[in-house]
């Protein structure tokens, strides 16, 4: 505290005031964390006023670096190729020599002006005591296209192609890279090139699907088959979410993706033939309504849009999915003989629709797989009260993992005898044909 007597007119500091406020600026979030007291004491917060600090306004959480700040440049980690980088060297040894024959200077990467290109990089070199600068080098291999333009990277390439294939999305992979102090390109960047390789990745998979149609047909053909064009296919789905998960949890769907796939099984290999992809996600829009006038899904959406069935649509609608397979495998006029589902599938129903509409010329025949066959036998023998009562233990608990043990003895005793019951009439079928 401070006075001002009359005679002086000065300003004395009292002596009962052992303790004096400090003005201190803080982040935000410390800020929050100290001004948000959870002390309900209105007393103790009264006594502590007087010795409390005199926060000013927040300062901002970002940390702006400025463009010269490049000290530890030379410590971030590049891929290059190796013989990109020696072209690089060897040519801007000589034409150093060349133009200043009498300089004792080395030559250095201009990090403070390289080109970050995906994960590749353009650099060039500079001379520490003349002002000689190399041109600009590519330090990566280029994928050749066909077309004028920037030529992409093999490398960035290569990397989409694997995380087509694996759950690692764009934060994993600059994660890992930075993990080990490697550059990593930015997330619209990946997003750019990723575009580009999923629609080349689609195209050669068509491609690829094909050509193994054409193979079945040539192997049937050696085979000495007499429609060598009416093949054998396993059919089913699968769904991001599985679709009883969400039984008396919710009134909609749980599913938003499924993939429909046509396996061949007149081989060893089984290949997929046909494949039918639906989503339900947009990644523009949230309304999946189908407008009445173009017919899109959206109103304002391109062509390339994540979602091409509505959300009112059925995700478990096998038919739907089964008949549109069937119909690409007809473009390669390939027709369905035998036709192996699960009990529940509706893939035999959309192929007997298309021998009785005539657009297939081979009735198909219908199997049950019998892994799903398994599968609902020992759910049916798990579930089953009844059966429950009957075991030999003394505590539900106990009586409960006899009854999964027996479940799974029951399916496994079933598979095993339709196998020595198939093995017996191949060779009573081989016997009768001697």
């Amino acid at each position: 505290m401070f006075l001002i007597t009359r005679k002086e007119k000065t300003v004395k500091q009292n002596k009962s005031d052992s303790y004096t406020s400090k003005y201190i600026r803080l982040t935000k979030e410390k800020h929050n964390l100290v001004v948000n007291d959870p002390y309900a004491n209105p007393q103790e917060k009264s006594k502590r006023v007087c010795r409390a600090a005199r926060l000013l306004r927040p300062m901002s959480d970002e940390v702006l670096l400025t463009k010269p700040i490049r000290k530890n440049a030379k410590k971030d980690k590049r891929a290059i190729c190796i013989y990109k980088m020696e072209e690089m060297w060897n040519a801007a040894f000589k034409e150093h020599q060349l133009r200043n024959p009498q300089c004792e200077g080395i030559l250095l990467c201009d990090l403070e002006n390289e080109e970050k290109r995906g994960f590749g990089t353009r650099q060039q070199l500079i001379c520490t005591k003349c002002d000689y600068k190399s041109k600009r080098y590519t330090l990566y291999e280029e994928l050749e296209s066909g077309k004028p333009g920037r030529k992409a990277s093999k490398l960035d390439t290569a990397i989409h192609v694997g995380l087509s294939q694996s759950p690692i999305a764009y934060s994993g992979i600059q994660k890992i890279f930075l993990s080990g102090n490697i550059l990593a390109p930015t997330t619209s960047s990946l997003q750019r090139r990723a575009n580009t390789v999923m629609k080349q990745i689609e195209q050669i998979n068509k491609q690829d699907m094909k050509r193994r149609r054409n193979d079945i047909v040539e192997i049937n053909k050696l085979r000495g088959k007499e429609n060598p064009h009416a093949i054998s296919v396993q059919m089913d789905g699968m769904y991001n979410n599985p679709l009883y998960s969400g039984v008396g949890r919710t009134p909609f769907q749980p599913a938003t993706q499924t993939i429909y796939t046509a396996a061949e099984n007149e081989t060893s290999k089984h290949n997929i033939l046909a494949l039918n992809i639906k989503n339900k996600l947009c990644s523009k829009h949230s309304s999946l309504d189908v407008d009445n006038d173009s017919g899109r899904l959206h109103e304002d959406c391109t062509d390339d849009c994540s979602a091409n069935i509505p959300m009112v649509k059925s995700i478990g609608d096998e038919y739907t999915w089964a008949r549109e397979c069937l119909l690409d495998l007809k473009e390669d006029q390939l027709e369905i003989e035998h036709l192996v589902t699960d009990a529940d599938s509706s893939a035999y129903k959309a192929a007997m629709d298309l021998h009785n509409e005539g657009i297939n010329t081979v009735e198909p025949e219908n199997f049950l797989d019998t892994r799903h066959l398994s599968d609902h036998v020992r759910k049916g023998a798990k579930s089953d009260k009844t059966l429950l009562k009957v075991m030999p233990a003394t505590t539900k608990l106990k009586r409960q993992k006899l009854l999964n043990n027996f479940s799974v003895d029951l399916t496994e005793r079933c598979n095993r005898e339709l196998l020595l019951a198939y093995k017996f009439l191949c060779w009573r079928l081989l016997q009768s044909k001697k």
